[in-house]
């Protein structure tokens, strides 16, 4: 299929949908519980949202059990309330957790004196072995503080370790990185993308387009690309494995020069799996692009050893990477 004739598919798909930004069918969200105020160490603290809704992952994916498994384990890491203690926090993560891993991995996501609420967004699959996986987890984080609710969302990477008994957390390997404020000069390319309605970012994925971690040809080429259809963010750099998992070899999301994408339009990349979809004639119009390197999808267009690529680690999102000649990071 000719880039032309997925273009007119694409129009009538944004003309259907709307922006990005406007609905996730993906994201569990919190109300609020009416004019209750929390007390901490005297402070007044903005009302305490109710508990959040369970995330349920679509009957379509692949280690169903593993992702609910880090899905909650990202919950109990961002849900708290501010009298709580860290080993109030520990009490609730599963049995057989790494204790040092999990002291480590409270204290990355715990703001002492405020209350705290999680919310999945999705969980993909970051790498995957028999006895240990990454899960990377999107997770929106509203923090109530004695000057009000601030919201971060965070791709952590959550490794998982498999046995006979079944999972345990073995640690945090990212929280997904520190708040960078957006500088007053970027280049036209991260405009493009931060600014683009139909591309919706985590905030881990937003500072590392402002701390300039994101090679400019990649960001070119999503933007060109949300010109034609709206699609949803996984991760970037931060929340990601360094390596490639099990290998010793630097990851190009490491090196800045490949985006996870979980969404395509309206639909997530698990339950769109079909030749002729929305998300296929995305992987066909992108492996058309001149700039691409190579793309990881549910789909193999030009068989083994070409730029398009498939896998079982594959099959919940589309891994887009341009040239390593335009690296930000090399070892």
């Amino acid at each position: 299929m000719k880039a032309t004739s997925i273009l007119a598919g694409f129009a009538m798909l944004v003309a259907a949908t709307g922006p990005a930004a406007a609905t996730d069918t993906a994201t569990s969200r919190t109300s609020t519980s009416g004019e209750e105020r929390a007390q901490a160490g005297g402070a007044v603290l903005p009302a305490i949202p109710e508990a959040p809704t369970p995330f349920e992952l679509s009957d379509a994916e692949l280690e169903r059990g593993t992702k609910q498994f880090a899905a909650e384990v990202a919950l109990v890491l961002t849900t708290y309330d501010p009298q709580e203690t860290l080993e109030d926090i520990a009490r609730r993560l599963p049995e057989r957790s790494n204790p040092e891993a999990v002291s480590a991995a409270i204290q990355s996501l715990h703001h002492p004196g405020s209350w705290s609420r999680g919310s999945i967004v999705y969980p993909q699959l970051g790498g995957l072995l028999p006895e240990q996986l990454s899960v990377m987890v999107v997770v929106e984080q509203q923090i109530g503080t004695p000057t009000g609710i601030r919201t971060e969302t965070r791709t952590l990477d959550i490794r998982v370790g498999r046995d006979e008994e079944g999972w345990f957390f073995e640690g945090l390997a990212s929280h997904g990185g520190e708040p960078v404020p957006r500088p007053d000069t970027l280049g036209p390319e991260a405009r493009a993308v931060l600014d683009h309605a139909h591309i919706e970012l985590p905030d881990s994925a937003r500072w590392d387009i402002h701390a300039g971690r994101v090679a400019p040809e990649l960001l070119a080429l999503m933007a060109r690309a949300a010109d034609e259809v709206p699609f949803g963010v996984l991760v970037f750099d931060s929340g990601h494995p360094w390596n490639i998992f099990g290998t010793d070899r630097m990851s190009d999301h490491t090196r800045g020069v490949a985006v996870d994408i979980h969404r395509i339009g309206q639909q997530l990349v698990i339950d769109d799996r079909v030749e002729g979809g929305v998300t296929h004639r995305f992987v066909q119009w992108l492996y058309e692009q001149p700039d691409l390197a190579n793309i990881g999808s549910p789909w193999a267009l030009d068989g083994f050893g070409g730029r398009s690529f498939t896998d079982l680690l594959h099959q919940d999102h589309l891994h887009v990477a341009v040239s390593r000649a335009h690296a930000v990071r090399e070892r």
